[in-house]
């Protein structure tokens, strides 16, 4: 190698990528759940009966996902036009102000969810051999996702998100 070469950027693990397979995977899954659907109803008069609840459930848990996703990468939707204005001192504090608060919801959000999971997983769903719980369950993953990920944006090494710019940087909640 010689001295004016330089070494080729070492590529960085991107964490968000299980669970932007995850919610690809589900968002096909919906897709072609309700084509055949449509057609096995519409067109041969036998429909699937559990087609319907199992497509709630993937929405329910792509969202969720989704949104940790999102979290991690900083690019929530954000109205910035007052923020924008500000000194870009003002706009950091407001945006550690935002995740703060972001993380108090958060963490509200896990610790009821945990009780509501515990009581609806004593019944089921009314067509998959599921505990309704499972339902409940996605906010409780999600929120604890998008918890880690605040907490990375906001105390951990910004070399975690180095190719990831912030775009959330002037967001108020």
């Amino acid at each position: 190698m010689q001295p004016d070469e330089q070494a080729p950027a070492k590529r960085q693990f991107d964490f968000t990528l299980p669970f932007k397979i995850a919610v690809g995977a589900a968002l096909a899954i919906i897709v072609a759940l309700t084509l055949a659907q449509v057609v096995l109803r519409y067109f041969f008069d036998s429909p699937i009966l559990w087609s319907d609840e199992l497509s709630r459930l993937m929405v329910v848990w792509m969202t969720f996902i989704g949104a940790a996703v999102v979290c991690w990468q900083g690019r929530h939707l954000s109205v910035d036009v007052f923020v924008s204005h500000l000194p870009r001192g003002v706009q950091r504090v407001l945006r550690v102000i935002n995740q703060l608060l972001a993380l108090g919801f958060l963490c509200v959000l896990t610790w009821k969810s945990f009780r509501i999971v515990k009581l609806e997983n004593f019944q089921e769903m009314s067509i998959l051999p599921l505990p309704a719980g499972t339902v409940r369950l996605a906010a409780t993953v999600g929120a604890i996702l998008m918890i880690v990920a605040i907490v990375s944006r906001l105390f951990l090494s910004r070399r975690i998100h180095e190719k990831q710019p912030d775009n959330n940087e002037h967001s108020m909640l």
